[in-house]
């Protein structure tokens, strides 16, 4: 009997040596089938989430990695991509924070930051990256390096400007006016629209959710707000980046969506600049 109780306990431990060496081999071939030049914006906890996430799983995400940027006279949204130590990067549209000299970040806890030197454009887009720092853990989104499909589930985040149906601002609700709207990718473009824009997507989104994050059913950030549905055609903001204009049915298309910036723009920055 104490024989067999010997052989259990081996029998035991082998199997917890081996599913710890199964975790800790799952780990690093998470960390290495990333790109080299991306596996700085690795979230440390090295998160990676294979099925699709319950739509209030995405909307936790949401809330944890969104900021709130406010300006002296607007307000946008951001997503934090990264943190080294106490430095805390942001990532946001150049809109909304281009004209304002001051720029306050509201983090999802409600503390505000001020930031660490001038807000930098993400090459000639309407993509800018601002730092903040602090002692506080913020969580860091997931980054997708997957390609985006149409049709696919996605969901945008933000903090709109203005109460609904008013010209009432909501800066003194700070955080309190989050929102997190369902679609589903309608469009991506062969080639970029003026200042990086390619991906249409069916959410409705408001002023000052730009800058805010737009997540796959995954949780990972696949793009940023920028641009609301509706806008005149005739102002050629459906235009391409090189001057040519889509054909009239893609434009009906164009005109119904809203509009953010692919990742992999930011992703490619990154790789070059740093």
């Amino acid at each position: 009997m104490a024989s067999d109780r010997h052989s259990g306990t081996v029998n035991v431990k082998s199997k917890q040596v081996f599913f710890a060496w199964g975790i800790l081999s799952s780990l690093a071939i998470a960390f290495t089938c990333l790109p080299q030049g991306y596996r700085m914006l690795a979230h440390s906890r090295l998160v990676c989430c294979q099925a699709n996430l319950p739509n209030l799983e995405v909307q936790k995400v949401a809330q944890l990695t969104t900021v709130r940027i406010l300006t002296q006279r607007a307000s946008g949204s951001g997503v934090i991509v990264q943190r080294q130590e106490q430095i805390y990067t942001v990532l946001t549209s150049w809109h909304v924070v281009r004209f304002s000299d001051k720029q306050t970040i509201m983090t999802p806890d409600g503390q505000q930051y001020s930031p660490l030197g001038k807000p930098r454009q993400v090459g000639d887009t309407d993509l800018a990256i601002i730092q903040f720092s602090s002692a506080e853990l913020y969580e860091v989104t997931n980054i997708s390096t997957e390609p985006d499909v149409k049709g696919e589930s996605v969901f945008a985040a933000g903090f709109p400007m203005y109460h609904r149906g008013t010209l009432n601002t909501t800066f003194n609700l700070g955080i309190q006016t989050f929102r997190f709207t369902q679609g589903k990718v309608l469009l991506l473009l062969p080639k970029p629209l003026e200042q990086g824009y390619r991906l249409g997507y069916t959410n409705d989104i408001e002023a000052g959710m730009s800058g805010g994050p737009i997540f796959q059913a995954q949780g990972r950030l696949i793009g940023i707000n920028g641009r609301l549905k509706e806008r005149d055609p005739d102002f050629g903001v459906y235009a391409f980046e090189d001057g040519t204009q889509p054909p009239p049915e893609m434009i009906e298309q164009m005109v119904r969506s809203s509009w953010g910036i692919p990742i992999s723009t930011y992703l490619e920055f990154v790789s070059l600049n740093f």
